[in-house]
C-alpha cells in the first residue's frame, strides 16, 4: 500500500515540495536581509539595504507572493491532491483492484490519506512559523491580524480542512475534476464566512473612545498592532449618535467610538479558529470514511 500509495501521488508530492520550499525561501531570504538592514519599519513597512540583496527582497515584498502563497496554497493541496486521492481511483476502477487483494476499505483510505496529509501538514506548518518569524523581524510592533491566514497554526489547520473537503467531495462526486473545483468554491466560501462573520465574535470586542478629535486618526495610531473591527462612529455631548459610518460629521462632535481586537489576543484567536478547522476536517473525513466504506461499490 505504501509504495503504491508513493506511485499514484509521486508528482503531486514533488509539485507540492517545489511549491512550499519556494514560498518558505522566498519568506527567509527577505527575513534575513530585513535582519542584514538592522532597522525596523513601523507597521506593515519595510526597511531593505539598497544593495543588489536588498532590491531583489524589495521585489519580492512587492510581489507578496509569500504572503498571498500561504492563503492560497491549503485550498489548493485541497482540490489538486485532496479532491483525486478517492475519485481517480472510483473514476479509474482501480479501487476494486485494491480491495480484491486483501486490504479493507478502511486500511485503503487511511493508508492514502496518511501518506499524503502529514508531509503537507508538516510543510505548511513550517510555512507559517516562519511567516511569524518574518513578521517578528519586519516591525517589533507587527499587525499580525493583517496576515492572520498566513500564520501557524491555522496553516496547518487550513490545509487538513481543505483536504478533508477534497476527499468528501472525490468520494460523493467520483470524478477528479468536479470535484477540484467543488473543493475549491466550499474551501472559499467556508474561509470568508468564517474571517467575516464568525471570526470577529470569538471574544468581545473592546471599545476604544476618543474625546479629542483634533488629534482623532481612524484607526487610532494608540493601537498600531489591534484589529480594528469597525469604522468609528461620532457622538455629540448629549450621546446622540451623529454618524456611524466612518465619516466625520460637520457639526459638534463630542467623541469617537471604535470597536478592535487588541493585539494580546490574537494567539488565542489563532488558537479558537485552528481548532475549529480542525474539528470540521475531522467531521468531514468521518463523513468520507462512513462514504467510502458504505457507499462506494
Amino acid at each position: 500500500m505504501i509504495w503504491t500509495t508513493w506511485r499514484q501521488h509521486r508528482f503531486e508530492a514533488l509539485w507540492a515540495a517545489l511549491l512550499a520550499g519556494l514560498l518558505m525561501t522566498l519568506t527567509w531570504f527577505v527575513g534575513s536581509q530585513l535582519q542584514a538592514a538592522a532597522c525596523s519599519g513601523p507597521g506593515h513597512s519595510v526597511c531593505l539595504a539598497d544593495d543588489l540583496p536588498g532590491r531583489v527582497a524589495q521585489f519580492i515584498v512587492g510581489l507578496n507572493l509569500y504572503n498571498y502563497g500561504l492563503a492560497v496554497l491549503p485550498g489548493l493541496a485541497g482540490a489538486f491532491i485532496g479532491a483525486p486521492l478517492v475519485a481517480r481511483e472510483v473514476e479509474n476502477g482501480t479501487h476494486r483492484l485494491a480491495w480484491t487483494q486483501g486490504v479493507t476499505r478502511l486500511r485503503w483510505f487511511t493508508v492514502k490519506l496518511v501518506l499524503v496529509a502529514i508531509p503537507l501538514l508538516l510543510a505548511a506548518a513550517a510555512a507559517g512559523l516562519l511567516e511569524v518569524w518574518l513578521l517578528n523581524v519586519a516591525s517589533a510592533r507587527a499587525n499580525h491580524w493583517a496576515f492572520f491566514d498566513q500564520q501557524a497554526p491555522l496553516t496547518a489547520a487550513a490545509t487538513l480542512f481543505a483536504l478533508a473537503l477534497g476527499v468528501a467531495w472525490g468520494a460523493v462526486i467520483g470524478r477528479s475534476i468536479p470535484a477540484m473545483a467543488a473543493t475549491l468554491v466550499s474551501f472559499v466560501v467556508v474561509r470568508i464566512a468564517l474571517a467575516e462573520t464568525v471570526r470577529p465574535l470569538y471574544q468581545p470586542a473592546l471599545a476604544y473612545t476618543a474625546r479629542d478629535m483634533s488629534n482623532f486618526n481612524n484607526p487610532p495610531t494608540a493601537y498600531p498592532d489591534a484589529w480594528w473591527l469597525d469604522q468609528p462612529s461620532y457622538y455629540d455631548s448629549a450621546g446622540r449618535v451623529l454618524s456611524n459610518g466612518g465619516f466625520k460629521p460637520a457639526g459638534s462632535v463630542a467623541y469617537a467610538i471604535q470597536h478592535y481586537q487588541p493585539a494580546e489576543r490574537f494567539w488565542a484567536f489563532q488558537s479558537i479558529e485552528s481548532a475549529l478547522l480542525a474539528a470540521l476536517a475531522l467531521a468531514i473525513l468521518g463523513f468520507a470514511v462512513y462514504w467510502v466504506t458504505r457507499r462506494i461499490s
